[in-house]
């Protein structure tokens, strides 16, 4: 196990780029990191990283030892699943990246799911950008990320893909009929933040219609919703905002005319197998995207 850890750190070390960082994620001091770094370069001959002021870089050496460093901690990982997998999933441990688009209704909803068939097994999940989730699967500090508009980069796959329809979120009792662009411009609007996926979708349904909308206030989570003189409305994905939810929040929910559908993709590292308890999760959200409607 002590190996692991410091294997795990050169290779926090390689990604961030810098001992400091890798020393504050680790929460270790910086000179603490650096001796074990010393240590294992010592006992291997080669110096792993070229250092200046600027932080640190893989060495030509250590890039090889990097490579090999990763299927070390690949292969003991999957030897820890396999384990608990001859145990009947009694122990594990699923770690789960999020996009914040999905993070307050279906995440939850399925890891509930996933926790009563293997009540044993923990799942981590760590909310991320659309265009983050890539580099912490290929470092293997994730084994699986489910994502809204993802932008897809070089260390990770597709397992499986949907898409998914986009609601208004508005005050109950409401008309049931599709909220048109004209609509918009009666509510003040609640929207995901700036940067997501999901916002840029919305924005782009907005600038295709030409019309000028400035959010009333910004959330990555539904939030309840208002009738006031301007009452609120929310645009996200109906996925994220189940019916419990919506009816003890006294929200009613409305489609979008001629709204565009959201991309939601299920991905792992490339080239790797998912450990035995990631892949049960993997095969449970595989069936269910299919049926975002």
């Amino acid at each position: 196990m002590r190996q692991m850890k410091i294997l795990s750190a050169i290779a926090l070390i390689a990604r961030e780029g810098s001992i400091r960082k890798a020393a504050e994620y680790l929460t270790i001091s910086p000179s603490a990191l650096n001796r074990q770094l010393l240590s294992l370069e010592e006992e291997l001959g080669t110096q792993l990283f070229e250092r200046s002021a600027s932080g640190v870089r893989l060495s030509t050496a250590g890039e090889i030892y990097h490579r090999h460093f990763l299927d070390q901690i690949a292969g003991f990982r999957r030897a820890r699943e396999t384990v608990a997998a001859m145990e009947g999933l009694r122990i594990g441990r699923v770690r789960l990246l999020v996009s914040a688009d999905l993070a307050a209704g279906f995440a939850p909803a399925e890891i509930a799911r996933f926790r009563e068939a293997h009540p044993g097994v923990a799942v981590a999940v760590t909310r991320v950008a659309h265009d983050g989730f890539a580099a912490p699967l290929a470092a293997g500090e994730a084994d699986l990320a489910l994502i809204v508009q993802p932008v897809f980069q070089d260390g990770a796959e597709t397992l499986a893909a949907a898409e998914a329809p986009l609601v208004g979120v508005v005050p109950a009792p409401d008309d049931p009929a599709p909220l048109r662009a004209e609509d918009f411009l009666d509510h003040d609007l609640i929207l995901p933040p700036e940067g997501t996926g999901l916002r840029q979708l919305i924005d782009l349904f907005f600038k295709q219609r030409r019309l000028d909308v400035r959010p009333l206030l910004e959330v990555e989570d539904p939030t309840p919703p208002v009738r006031a003189a301007r009452p609120t409305l929310q645009v996200r994905l109906k996925a994220d905002v189940s019916p419990d939810w919506a009816e003890r929040a006294g929200a009613a929910l409305r489609p979008l005319a001629g709204a565009p559908r959201a991309r939601i993709a299920l991905a792992r590292a490339e080239g790797r197998n998912l450990p035995v308890a990631a892949s049960r999760l993997a095969a449970q959200l595989a069936t269910r995207l299919p049926g975002l409607e």
